[in-house]
C-alpha cells in the first residue's frame, strides 16, 4: 500500500470528502421531505376523488413493501445528483452559464428533454431480457401508487439517475436549474405513479408532447408501452405508445373515464 507522504494533500481530500458529505446529507433530506409531503398530498387527493382512479379493477396492497425499498433508491439518487452538482461547484466540469432570464429557461428545457431521452432508452434497455432482472421489482406493482416510484433495485436507480452525474460535464446548465429539474423530476415521478388522474389536460395528448399519469400507469398495466417520462415524443416516433392512450386521457378530461382502456 502506498504511504501518504503529503499530509496537506491528505487533509485537503478529507476536507473535500466532508464538503461532499454535507451536500449529500442535505440532498437526501430534501428527497425524503419531497417523498413524504408529495405522497401524503396524493393520498389525500386520491381519497377525496376515487372516481379519478385509473385501474378500477385493481388494488395495490404493496405500500409497505414499496416503501421498504425507498431508502436505498433515495440514497442512490442523492449520490448521483450530489456528485454532479458537487463536481460543478468545484469547477471540475465545463463552466456553467450565469443564470439570467434566458439561460435558465433554455438550459432547463434542454436538460429536461435530454433526461427524457436518457430515461426512454435506459427504460427500453431494462426491458431487454439480459437487464430485466434489474427492473422486475418495479413491475411487481401492476397498479402503481404514489409510493411505487422508489420501488426499484439499486442498479435501476443508478442507471436512471446517472444522468445527473454526467450532464454537468456536457451542458453548461446553471446549478439553480439543475436543482429545479431534480425537484420537478421527483414530484413528476411520484405523480406518474399516483394511480389517479387528477390533472388530465389536452396538453397530455396529441398533438402535444407531454405525458400524464395515465401514460405511465398504462406502462405498468400493459408493460410494453409508454417508456418515456415527461414527454410522449419518443414513444410516438418509435411506435411504443399504447394505442388507447390518447382516448383514455381524453375520457378523464370529460369526467367519463373509459373503463375498457
Amino acid at each position: 500500500m502506498m504511504a501518504i507522504t503529503n499530509t496537506g494533500d491528505a487533509d485537503g481530500w478529507v476536507a473535500v470528502a466532508g464538503e461532499f458529505g454535507v451536500l449529500f446529507a442535505v440532498v437526501l433530506l430534501a428527497l425524503v421531505i419531497v417523498l413524504v409531503s408529495v405522497g401524503l398530498l396524493f393520498e389525500f387527493l386520491n381519497a377525496r376523488h376515487p372516481e379519478r382512479k385509473i385501474q378500477k379493477g385493481r388494488t395495490n396492497k404493496r405500500k409497505w413493501k414499496e416503501l421498504y425499498r425507498a431508502p436505498g433508491s433515495l440514497a442512490i439518487i442523492a449520490l448521483c445528483f450530489s456528485g454532479g452538482l458537487f463536481a460543478q461547484m468545484k469547477g471540475w466540469t465545463i463552466t456553467p452559464y450565469p443564470l439570467n432570464w434566458w439561460t435558465g429557461p433554455l438550459f432547463l428545457v434542454v436538460s429536461v428533454f435530454l433526461y427524457d431521452t436518457w430515461f426512454y432508452w435506459i427504460h427500453r434497455l431494462l426491458h431487454c431480457k439480459p437487464f430485466y432482472r434489474f427492473h422486475a421489482l418495479h413491475h411487481k406493482s401492476l397498479a402503481p401508487t404514489v409510493w411505487s416510484n422508489h420501488n426499484e433495485s439499486l442498479t435501476e436507480a443508478f442507471l436512471n439517475q446517472a444522468f445527473y452525474l454526467i450532464i454537468p460535464f456536457i451542458l453548461p446548465i446553471p446549478w439553480q436549474m439543475l436543482v429545479l429539474q431534480k425537484l420537478y423530476d421527483q414530484i413528476s415521478g411520484m405523480l406518474g405513479h399516483a394511480g389517479f388522474e387528477h390533472f388530465a389536460s389536452p396538453a397530455g395528448r396529441r398533438p402535444f408532447p407531454l405525458a400524464s399519469t395515465v401514460f405511465h400507469d398504462q406502462h405498468h398495466s400493459h408493460f410494453a408501452y409508454n417508456y418515456g417520462h415527461t414527454f410522449s415524443i419518443w414513444d410516438r416516433l418509435l411506435g411504443t405508445l399504447y394505442p388507447k392512450y390518447d382516448d383514455t386521457l381524453e375520457s378523464f378530461e370529460t369526467g367519463k373515464p373509459d373503463k375498457r382502456a
